[in-house]
């Protein structure tokens, strides 16, 4: 009878984590490059190695790809495909995110709202006309020249695991030893995407996909609340027996 409580109580903290989780990517649907999280179950083992339930682990992040969006912008960039934009924090700290609401500062680099900036590009000054094109190549206008001109390129980076890179508290990944080792390249070539410059890139996340989740989480949550209330009520009647 123990047992049947364990287990209920178990799904229903497990189911629990599942609804916090959802909770948590849906309040980021509006957040540019948001991956999203995917809860990842275990089975809990007694000492006589019969089960005694589910857990929720920690979760997984997604990255799969985000639906684009035209902003018109000249500075918002988005990936189509595979990599991640390298910044350096204030702080001067490596990192790496899929948002690409760039903004251009007095000194040409290209911030995002957490003031974490491109890294390996600064824009002229006086830089006009700003292009950039699908490989990632910067062309500007700037006085004094006719034409454009080159002004640098937004490189992209890839993780073997990148699940296993470090989320921080300014929505940024950072570096681990289970995400692996840095590889840097150009945009549209040896596997990374093209990069679509007046485009922001969406969470990867599906509104309809995640309230689904939630009535599925709701559901089970219920069920095992229904099996420990039920194996409560026969744990009291089993009580009552043996003292009658």
């Amino acid at each position: 009878m123990n047992r049947a409580l364990a287990a209920g109580a178990s799904g229903m903290s497990a189911q629990q984590s599942v609804l916090d989780i959802i909770a948590a990517n849906l309040a980021n649907v509006d957040t540019p490059g948001f991956r999203s999280d995917r809860p990842e179950f275990a089975t809990l083992i007694g000492a006589d190695g019969r089960g005694m339930g589910t857990t929720a682990q920690r979760s997984a992040k997604l990255f799969s790809q985000g639906k684009l969006e035209v902003t018109n912008n000249d500075f918002d960039l988005a990936i189509d495909g595979d990599g991640l934009f390298e910044v350096r924090t204030s702080s001067g700290a490596v990192a790496y995110t899929r948002a690409g609401n760039f903004t251009p500062d007095a000194h040409g680099a290209l911030l995002l709202p957490n003031d974490a900036r491109l890294a390996h590009v600064r824009l002229p000054s006086g830089a006009l006309g700003v292009t950039v094109g699908q490989d990632g190549r910067i062309r500007a206008h700037v006085p004094g020249k006719t034409g454009p001109i080159d002004a640098g390129r937004v490189t992209l980076c890839a993780f073997i695991n990148a699940s296993g890179l470090r989320l921080g508290a300014d929505g940024l990944f950072y570096p681990t030893h289970d995400a692996g080792t840095v590889v840097r390249g150009d945009a549209n070539a040896g596997g990374f995407g093209k990069i679509k410059q007046r485009c922001l890139e969406r969470a990867n996340l599906s509104i309809v996909g995640a309230m689904m989740s939630v009535l599925a989480a709701q559901r089970a949550y219920e069920a095992n609340a229904k099996s420990v209330q039920a194996a409560d009520e026969m744990l009291r009647l089993a009580n009552n027996l043996e003292r009658g």
